[in-house]
């Protein structure tokens, strides 16, 4: 299966310099979703972000700096203008905006918050290393890391304790502020069903790997946000043509680094 596509931000105004609440960059999806009575039925925009390239704030925590998502098509001719905190806020209620954005949290650095109609609905964690590990208890030592239970996560650096691989996929179980254990998929890190780690090893570094998806379903029209395949918020309902959309107004960080990859659509003509 294809990895799907990706989005670099490559503004090189915005915040943290230009304060300015609108668009600095931004695309539309050349792919629109279908209305719900024609086939296919469902449509969904998955994707996967990167918290290292967020390091702007938003005072208050309600809204993010870079916002990624569905819209009417009537209203996204107007995306140049739109601003933080009225179309990217929108519960789709008033401009047909169905989005989540993302902003590094104003108080800790070290996470980012996921938002979605004016409210933080979670978080993601930026790069973690460990200190130690426990055979005894499963855990890896991560001072304050943060995590919660179904978290996805990708060791992709350092020597993991068997029989943990490099690059491959886990679901944290947490074990108190400091500690997690880790699982082969996400409902067996929620039952605490983890992998027995038999020989230890040295640090790792584990980097975010959560699958965030805007589903709309194509009987009822809701509109949901999803995380590792679990609704995490209610948007509301729309049976109209939506387009795919991105928008930020924080600065690039990165210009070779997507902000957003594996990026598929589904049930779009």
């Amino acid at each position: 299966m294809a990895d799907g596509s990706s989005i670099i931000n490559v503004a090189s105004s915005g915040l943290p310099n230009e304060t300015q609440d609108y668009a600095y960059a931004f695309c539309i999806g050349t792919q629109i979703f279908q209305n719900p009575d024609q086939d296919p039925r469902n449509g969904s925009l998955s994707f996967k972000v990167d918290p290292e390239l967020f390091d702007v704030g938003i005072s208050g925590d309600t809204v993010g700096t870079t916002a990624i998502g569905l819209a009417t098509a009537d209203n996204i001719s107007s995306i140049s203008s739109w601003s933080s905190t009225e179309e990217i806020s929108d519960d789709g209620q008033s401009y047909g905006v169905y989005c989540v954005s993302f902003a590094e949290n104003n108080l800790v650095s070290n996470k980012i918050n996921i938002c979605c109609a004016g409210s933080t609905i979670g978080f993601i964690q930026k790069n973690r290393q460990s200190t130690s590990t426990d055979i005894g208890f499963d855990t890896l030592t991560i001072s304050g890391h943060g995590y919660s239970n179904g978290d996805a996560v990708v060791i992709y650096s350092g020597s993991p304790p068997s029989p943990l691989q490099l690059n491959t996929k886990y679901y944290v179980t947490t074990s108190g502020e400091d500690k997690i254990r880790l699982a082969s998929s996400h409902n067996q890190s929620l039952i605490g069903d983890v992998i027995d780690i038999t020989i230890s090893g040295g640090p790792v570094y584990l980097r975010s790997d959560d699958l965030i998806e805007i589903r709309r379903n194509g009987i009822s029209e809701d509109v949901g946000v999803y995380r590792n395949n679990v609704e995490i918020y209610a948007i509301g309902s729309n049976g109209q043509t939506l387009r795919p959309f991105f928008w930020t107004r924080e600065s690039s960080n990165s210009a070779t680094i997507p902000v957003f990859k594996e990026i598929k659509v589904s049930g779009a003509s």
